[in-house]
């Protein structure tokens, strides 16, 4: 590729890679090698690629290959691959379970008067403490409860989690107990990964797929527990119209970007945005006003409860800083590209580092705990508007305006709208949607973007998903990738949804009070919000009577990057939910392992992983796992039978001989 030549469709992030190149600039679309000046891609190792490096200790490093079918102590390759992913999957794990004790820990000191946090949601945290059990009354007895046992789940000894076991169906807890992947606390679980996975200890590749799956369920468990406690503080999400892209920087304003996963000082920076003193001395700067706006995860959660804009998502956050107008990018956990600190060396931005778990070498760091929520988000935002008056003059946008979006679905507002149409049984509505085909399946756009694809692969498979009256749910990246894509507007509805589809949402949204048509993507939030989706397919199953593995829904993860997409699949289909990815783990060094994990897996879970790079061969390969789970189930199935909606009118033609490479039989890419 030709020195500058862009290899990104979107046309404002294009203009954006521009001009960091003009002011000499890198960013991970140069360190990925989309330029010849990129190394990075040409440095990546294909050993590391396959799962098949090992260095666990000091007779190594040693890899496998034609040469040398064992390490040195004897490891095969199945368990230098399965051994490598199990590690990879705990990392993931313990991010989303050090969020969930996070959050469980504020609840417990805001119960106890120790914090500044009140409780919004007395509702839902009387529904989560009726969902494990938790009979005690009174908010404050019921509220220490369910925190106790939330922490508990993270880091007690219980033999099984217990928002696990509430939370899933019994069918689901019953089969995972007898396979022995029912996890613990996360935190044991954790603990014995980390001994399984030292020198010399266990060896057998199934064993150590079996415990990369009871790591998934845990990190599944830490997502509920994140989100359910998380609505229980700062209250369930709301239907918001809001915009995604750089242009929602605002030249006459403060800006403060924040960027992270962990919202509890970024609800206390949304709060203190609007105090009048800050104001006043914003003013008195030169500003206009305080303008908060989203990046990554924080921003999910910020757009889902306050309608915050979204600046960008991970791959954007350099270019973010790059347009001169960011007074502070505020990070919490997870996600952030240690290179923040160069680029804002350019500028006049402050990187602000908040949590013990996360610190750079240059950044400000402002120490947040529960306890002084308050002065924290104060003397961030005291810093950002003494920030103002230092801006340069070395200010860009691009000219693409930010994208419409609307976004804030979760299982209560879903259900609300339903419960206008049928208030005794408010899921009988989608139930028989989905029975009569006028909703042929489910299925969630989640994970991470990248700077690898050509062009947004999500985008391309919702709309051919779309085609085939497929309703989507989007969380984490995945939603902003597809909020850019333009399919988080009723526009879309009407652009892309099939007819059947689009005469549902037309009427949801006429029901909700909208006006026009729910989009045709329903996004529910960051990666905790995962759960969500889950939450509310497991609903979907028990009220039409069948088991989640046999339910006409799939998730894809197109552009997976972190680990903890590599745990929340596996945990995904350990409950029995099909996954796609658009790239392959590193585990193709190891038969026995992609054996496990793409054939296997179905006997003992009744889902698998479907690991296909080309969007549109991976949209066929969904609407297949969808058509077939309906036909399973005696549904009528109109999939690859409706008309595209493309220029040329030609139907979609869905063969699995068509996707089978017979030298590769498993779905797997051919390397």
């Amino acid at each position: 590729m030709k020195n500058g030549e862009i290899k990104n469709p979107d046309n404002a992030t294009d203009e954006m890679i521009r001009h960091a190149h003009v002011l000499g600039i890198e960013t991970i679309f140069d360190r990925n090698g989309n330029y010849s000046t990129g190394e990075c891609k040409k440095a990546k190792c294909n050993f590391g690629s396959r799962g098949i490096c090992c260095k666990q200790c000091m007779l190594g490093p040693c890899r496998i290959s034609g040469r040398s079918l064992k390490g040195t102590c004897g490891a095969s390759a199945d368990t230098i691959v399965a051994r490598n992913l199990l590690m990879m999957i705990g990392r993931g794990t313990a991010a989303h379970s050090s969020h969930a004790l996070h959050v469980a820990s504020t609840l417990l000191k805001t119960i106890r008067d120790n914090t500044s946090f009140t409780i919004k949601e007395p509702i839902k945290l009387e529904s989560v403490a009726r969902k494990i059990n938790c009979s005690e009354p009174g908010i404050k007895a019921m509220g220490t409860a369910v925190a106790e046992l939330a922490i508990s789940d993270i880091m007690g000894d219980e033999k099984y989690m217990r928002f696990a076991r509430s939370y899933y169906p019994p069918e689901v807890f019953e089969n995972l107990s007898k396979l022995g992947v029912m996890p613990g606390s996360a935190g044991r679980e954790l603990l014995d990964s980390g001994h399984e996975t030292s020198m010399g200890t266990m060896a057998d590749p199934t064993e150590f797929i079996l415990h990369s799956a009871r790591l998934g369920v845990a990190d599944i468990s830490s997502l509920i527990i994140s989100a359910e406690l998380q609505d229980v503080l700062f209250g369930t999400p709301k239907i918001f119209s809001s915009k995604i892209g750089f242009n929602v920087l605002e030249k006459d304003k403060v800006n403060v970007v924040i960027h992270g996963h962990v919202p509890l000082l970024s609800e206390k920076i949304i709060e203190f945005s609007e105090d009048p003193l800050l104001l006043e001395k914003a003013r008195s700067l030169g500003a206009s006003g305080i303008n908060i706006v989203g990046c990554c995860c924080t921003g999910n959660d910020a757009l889902m409860r306050h309608g915050i804009p979204i600046a960008g998502s991970n791959i954007h956050q350099e270019l973010i800083i790059a347009t001169g107008l960011a007074e502070a990018v505020v990070v919490d956990v997870q996600c952030i590209y240690p290179n923040i600190e160069n680029v804002a060396r350019h500028f006049h931005t402050k990187i602000i580092s908040t949590m013990k778990e996360a610190r750079f070498k240059s950044a400000q760091h402002i120490p947040f705990d529960e306890e002084n929520a308050d002065d924290a988000a104060k003397s961030i935002l005291n810093a950002a508007i003494e920030n103002f008056p230092k801006r340069g003059h070395n200010i860009f946008l691009p000219q693409e305006k930010p994208h419409d979006l609307m976004a804030g679905f979760s299982v209560e507002n879903i259900l609300g709208v339903l419960a206008a149409i049928n208030p005794q049984d408010p899921f009988k509505p989608l139930i028989e949607s989905i029975k009569s085909g006028d909703i042929n399946g489910i299925v969630l756009m989640a994970g991470c973007i990248s700077p690898e694809m050509a062009e947004s692969s999500q985008v391309v498979i919702v709309k051919e998903l779309l085609k085939q009256n497929v309703l989507v749910f989007s969380t984490g990246c995945a939603g902003q990738a597809c909020a850019r894509g333009g399919l988080l507007t009723s526009d879309a509805t009407m652009e892309f949804a099939g007819d059947k589809l689009k005469g549902i949402l037309k009427s949801l949204g006429d029901i909700a009070g909208l006006g026009k048509p729910l989009p045709p993507v329903w996004h529910f939030g960051g990666c905790v919000d995962n759960s969500r989706a889950i939450i509310l397919a497991i609903t979907l199953a028990q009220k039409m009577g069948i088991s989640l593995k046999d339910m006409p829904i799939a998730v894809s993860a197109s552009d997976w990057v972190a680990e903890k997409a590599a745990a929340i699949g596996t945990g995904t289909v350990a409950l029995g939910i099909t996954v796609h990815l658009g790239r392959a783990p590193p585990i193709l060094g190891g038969s026995e392992v992609v054996t496990l994990l793409t054939q296997k897996s179905e006997e003992l879970f009744g889902a698998r992983f479907i690991i296909e790079e080309d969007p549109i061969k991976a949209s066929k390969l969904l609407l297949l796992h969808i058509g077939n789970a309906r036909e399973k189930l005696g549904l009528s199935s109109s999939i690859g039978r409706h008309r595209s909606q493309q220029p040329d009118n030609e139907e979609i033609s869905i063969s699995p001989d068509e996707h089978t490479n017979p030298q590769n039989p498993l779905l797997l890419p051919t390397y």
